[in-house]
């Protein structure tokens, strides 16, 4: 399923980095210093810093653009120049009226609710967020508070509002494990995988280079020669001791779950299909070979294996429907084109 948050996957490696429960509130702050080394676009230079378009309402209030790259520099220390460089004009704008506003109104939500930050919260997130953009960009001390943090009151003050709007969200949004083992027990098929035994016949070498075009028609006729021994009635599991290869050379084939090993959806698809004692219809050709296959069970992944990423999902889940609720509530209006 995999994990996911409504401001990306960053949450992950910020839930890992902090030794707390606040595993979003520097979500905010990172994300546009993490998006410039993910994203390659071209620069695009109509962006005014005296921009006063109105971008937004929230609660009848007018957000204008340029209240939101004041905003969102404060947090971010982002240098503008090469954000927009790396993400192109009109995302940069998406993104950044986005997230001012998203923190806005869980910030206000958060007043209303007297949620509290200690200056424990703050001090530690300064050094988390210290941390990890010196690891992450190869800066020293001096470069960090020289280009992110010249005045550290500033920037704390900045993330105190950050820090309270994510610490509500975070609140809000916890999935139990209660919850999660329902989800569980409602859902049992998607936990569930098939087992397989695989007769392989190799197209690549030992370092994964493709074999010539004489040796793959050499191994799509071995591995039709199997498979007619197979309709003839012979045993899939001795067929497969004689003649499954690895990569490395001749090998038993093993028990194990396939499905999740081919990149190409049609085959997965094919794969998942069978029947438990059933083989597929003829050999399947893979980027590593031909493949006949033959399910002999099902396997069901245990709740410990799969909570986590449940609690994420249902969470994930709970975060939409709560932004989705304060849009409403403080009567959020984002411009069109910038939605």
């Amino acid at each position: 399923m995999g994990n996911k948050n409504i401001f990306s996957k960053i949450k992950k490696y910020i839930s890992k980095l902090l030794d707390s429960k606040l595993l979003i509130i520097i979500a905010l702050l990172l994300i546009f210093l993490t998006m410039l080394y993910v994203y390659i676009r071209p620069i695009d230079s109509n962006i005014k810093n005296d921009s006063k378009e109105i971008v937004a309402y929230i609660d009848g209030e007018k957000l204008r653009f340029n209240e939101v790259e004041k905003r969102a520099e404060e947090t971010f220390y982002i240098d503008k120049n090469n954000t927009i460089e790396n993400l192109g004009s009109d995302t940069y704008k998406k993104e950044l009226i986005k997230y001012v506003v998203y923190e806005d109104i869980l910030y206000r939500k958060a007043k209303e609710e007297n949620i509290h930050v200690t200056k424990q919260e703050i001090e530690d997130t300064y050094c988390s967020v210290e941390k990890f953009i010196t690891s992450k960009f190869n800066l020293d001390d001096a470069e960090f508070k020289n280009k992110y943090a010249d005045d550290k009151n500033k920037l704390v003050k900045s993330m105190r509002k950050s820090i309270k709007a994510y610490k509500y969200l975070d609140e809000k949004t916890q999935v139990s494990d209660s919850e999660a083992r329902a989800y569980y027990d409602a859902n049992r098929d998607k936990f569930r995988e098939g087992v397989y035994r695989d007769i392989f016949i190799s197209t690549v070498d030992s370092s994964g280079k493709k074999l010539s075009k004489e040796e793959i028609d050499n191994a799509e006729d071995r591995a039709n020669e199997i498979y007619k021994k197979l309709e003839d009635g012979c045993k899939f599991e001795d067929l497969e001791n004689e003649y499954s290869e690895d990569v490395g050379g001749t090998i038993p084939g093993g028990l194990g779950d396939l499905e999740m090993s081919f990149t190409d959806q049609k085959l997965r698809n094919k794969i998942s299909t069978l029947k438990v004692g059933e083989c597929i219809e003829k050999p399947l050709r893979s980027a590593y070979g031909y493949h006949i296959i033959k399910r002999v069970g099902t396997e069901e992944e245990p709740f410990d294996k799969v909570k986590e990423e449940i609690k994420s999902m249902l969470s994930y889940k709970k975060q939409i429907k709560l932004i989705e609720s304060l849009m409403k509530e403080y009567n959020v209006e984002i411009k069109d084109k910038y939605k």
